[in-house]
């Protein structure tokens, strides 16, 4: 029924807001949690509760989790990361801005009793304040136009950033998942200290040259590596 609205309201914002709750509360209510292959309960993607979503990076997490004290999820959509870190017993922090997408979390958090897991709904960049969140669902960005997005297709969130929120685990194994569509630069210059802490944190960050990009090229593509290496 609603895929069938969406073309219609897409232009509208206010409507296309009214069309995302209406069809997340209906998905919510009408889909049963189902037990993933790594033990957890989930709602939300089948790739997810299947076991088949991005193999490859999940086998990665998986095997540095073991010598890992803490997993920071940025960019944790419906939970599906940071289900995996705290069904591995980790301290799991998820930063999420967007309010459908923190549904769904929440609820996965819910269905397997985690009420340890830290949630911040919020957005990092490379400093505090508030800003402009365009699209919705995984393909939410800070940058307007990602992936084609319309952007009257979006809502204002709260921002902080990656040093406010690992300054208290200097000493710790951080793993830290950046998966921000488009702005993990911003969010690494927001991460000086971060970058340097001891022991150094292991990073899985998504990033691409062109792919979704309004400008057809990422500019920052460089310099996101240059932060790394001028930190060692």
């Amino acid at each position: 029924m609603f895929r069938h609205l969406k073309p219609l309201i897409e232009h509208y914002p206010n409507l296309a807001l009214v069309y995302r709750t209406l069809r997340d509360a209906w998905n919510m209510d009408h889909q049963k949690p189902q037990a993933t292959h790594d033990g957890f309960r989930f709602i939300g993607n089948a790739a997810m509760r299947e076991g088949t979503f991005e193999p490859e990076e999940i086998i990665i997490i998986k095997d540095n989790l073991l010598k890992a004290d803490v997993f920071i999820d940025v960019g944790a959509n419906v939970g599906y990361y940071t289900c995996v870190a705290r069904s591995f017993g980790k301290h799991t922090i998820a930063v999420e801005p967007l309010a459908q997408n923190l549904n769904y979390l929440y609820a996965n958090l819910n269905e397997n009793g985690w009420n340890d897991v830290e949630v911040w709904p919020v957005g990092l960049s490379s400093k505090p304040g508030v800003a402009t969140l365009y699209g919705a669902s995984t393909g939410a960005s800070l940058i307007s136009g990602w992936a084609g997005a319309s952007s009257l297709i979006r809502c204002n969130i709260a921002l902080s950033t990656l040093d406010i929120l690992c300054s208290r685990f200097d000493g710790k194994r951080l793993i830290i998942k950046i998966d921000v569509e488009g702005a993990e630069y911003a969010v690494l210059k927001g991460a000086n200290h971060t970058l340097t802490m001891s022991p150094r944190p292991i990073w899985m960050v998504e990033i691409s040259f062109s792919d979704h990009h309004p400008a057809g090229i990422n500019h920052d593509f460089a310099k996101t590596f240059e932060l790394f290496w001028q930190n060692g």
